[in-house]
């Protein structure tokens, strides 16, 4: 018997769910915790759906809902509908402090004096602000093996600085990645448990450009003379620290974990009957195009620094006005202009020897700084730059500044087109390659995306993609929520813009009813499978029953649910 027909064979649709958070700011956020909405509110054989999952693979934005509900559940008195209200309550645009709050502790020094353990840097400043808020509040222990409730493993994902690979703060299997943890089991071990998870949030959501990395264990730990941290700190690969950054440069969709989790799930013989990717990232780019602006005739770099670099050296003007103050006054006190000295003399002079003499020490303290800059500069230029690159370099200074400056913008503007769409989007292909050619986990995998049903075609494909069978087709209303939630932009806080489109709950709008669709869409294409191994469809067919419900009400209303679950 094949591997594929032991897992069909063991096939039980909707027991044990895995969920995907991608990356994306806020818009993967309150996306998810849609998604996560829906699933308590749609049910199958008596039961919520969020009942079913027992996994979470997160990333970034998609980490605040991941940590937050996953630290929810393990509560006494957990209510999901409860743990929604004080999410949605915490991030409204007129509650939501998270940015200022950051940006405040960054400029306050008694913050970091009291946090000497931390890099004074803005992500670390995020950091120290998620740890303080109730929703994200403890460290990594209550998720702690097997005494975890409901979510059997949980993974957030960050990135390594050290080996490029994911990062994965994990409550089982290997923590971290891979080449760090097999040679340092035990240190890593003793200290895991103590991540708080503030700090798991800003590892994860640490997206390039806008942050620095943070570093590991340095800014991890506070008490640095602790036994265990000194233990994790003398190995080779943690001497100098090792840098985190955020998980979406590596998997921004979490796949790559959850693939892990099932693996390990499998081994115990209860692996995951679905995985859901709620993917907020996009295969589409907006082409890049160069800066158009006209070069014009102007000073050469060379020109322009030589002029800039003049100031700093001591000037005979500066010394003739001092020798001019110093002669006057001494001429006047000699009563060489008169039979007395004169007042008004006394303070030309004064006046001209002070200035000539600030000017001079200003020439003279100047050109000695100016002196060890370019030295050190020069010395920075040979070690760093290739010896058959200087003569070209050397050949910028012949330039116009206009036409530098054009050859500047397009080589920053192409490095981010690069790092935040052509890499990441290269690196989606090669993980949703790896999740849709695995024959096990077929009618085992669902992708829900932020765009899927806004309605609109582009060059990547023919048409919207809908499923004709799904009826009704997805309403006016309903693409224009869609819309609305795809373009919402890569941030962790909410501009004029997102407030007057509503964004925070049309995303979640958009979560909750993309879901339901491919949802339905599963089941039909699994009802269409002759492969199935399914004897008996009836409680699958009610649970489509209520997911059509569902749809024709998000069609009418696409906030019906955000409205409920507010009020």
């Amino acid at each position: 018997m094949t591997n594929e027909n032991i897992h069909n064979n063991n096939f039980k649709p909707f027991e044990n769910i895995g969920l995907c958070f991608s990356g994306g700011g806020y818009r993967a956020t309150f996306f998810a915790l849609g998604v996560l909405s829906y699933l308590d509110q749609i049910r199958y054989k008596d039961t919520s759906l969020l009942q079913s999952v027992k996994a979470l693979s997160t990333v970034s934005g998609g980490t605040l809902a991941g940590v937050g509900f996953a630290k929810a559940v393990q509560s006494k008195d957990y209510n999901f509908k409860d743990f929604f209200k004080n999410f949605y309550t915490t991030f409204t645009p007129k509650n939501d402090k998270l940015l200022k709050t950051a940006i405040s502790k960054l400029e306050d020094d008694s913050v970091w004096k009291t946090n000497e353990y931390k890099n004074r840097s803005l992500i670390n400043a995020f950091a120290l602000t998620y740890a303080e808020m109730p929703l994200f509040e403890g460290a990594f222990e209550q998720f702690k093996g097997n005494k975890i409730k409901q979510l059997e493993q949980v993974c957030f994902n960050a990135t390594d600085f050290s080996f490029g690979l994911t990062y994965r703060f994990q409550n089982k299997g290997y923590f971290g990645n891979n080449p760090l943890y097999k040679n340092n089991q035990k240190e890593m071990n003793a200290l895991r448990d103590e991540i708080i998870l503030g700090d798991v949030i800003a590892s994860s959501s640490c997206f390039p450009v806008g942050f620095e990395p943070l570093i590991f264990p340095d800014d991890y730990f506070d008490n640095h003379k602790s036994p265990a941290y000194k233990n994790l700190k003398e190995l080779d690969d943690f001497i100098n620290g090792v840098g985190i950054m955020d998980g979406g440069i590596a998997d921004n969709q979490g796949i790559g974990s959850m693939m892990l989790i099932n693996e390990r799930m499998e081994r115990a013989k209860k692996g995951l009957d679905l995985i859901i990717v709620n993917d907020v990232g996009s295969y589409k780019m907006k082409p890049w195009q160069q800066d158009t602006t006209k070069i014009e005739k102007s000073s050469t770099l060379k020109r322009a620094i030589n002029k800039i670099l003049q100031y700093f050296t001591i000037k005979p003007l500066y010394w003739i006005i001092f020798i001019i103050g110093s002669l006057i006054l001494l001429l006047n006190n000699m009563q060489v202009f008169g039979k007395q000295a004169y007042t008004g003399l006394y303070i030309l002079g004064g006046v001209l020897f002070g200035i000539g003499l600030l000017l001079t020490i200003f020439g003279l303290v100047a050109s000695i700084l100016k002196a060890s800059v370019l030295s050190k500069l020069k010395g920075m230029f040979k070690k760093n730059v290739p010896a058959p690159l200087i003569d070209d370099i050397l050949s910028f200074k012949k330039l116009e500044i206009s036409l530098i400056q054009v050859m500047l913008t397009n080589r920053l503007s192409s490095a981010l087109t690069m790092i935040n769409d052509v890499f990441l989007k290269q690196m989606r292909r090669i993980n949703y390659d790896l999740f849709y050619s695995k024959s096990e986990l077929k009618n085992k995998r669902i992708t829900a995306t932020v765009y899927k049903l806004n309605g609109k075609k582009s060059t990547y494909n023919n048409g919207t993609g809908y499923n004709k069978d799904i009826k009704p087709a997805p309403s006016k209303n309903l693409e224009n929520v869609c819309l609305t939630a795809s373009e919402t932009p890569t941030t962790l806080w909410w501009d004029k813009k997102d407030i007057a489109k509503n964004r925070m709950e049309i995303l979640i709008a958009c979560g909750q009813f993309t879901v339901c669709y491919e949802l339905m869409d599963y089941i039909l294409k699994l009802k269409a499978d002759p492969d199935n191994k399914i004897a008996d469809f009836t409680e699958i067919d009610a649970l489509y029953q209520a997911l059509e419900n569902d749809w024709n009400t998000f069609n009418k209303q696409p906030l019906w649910l955000v409205d409920d679950l507010k009020s």
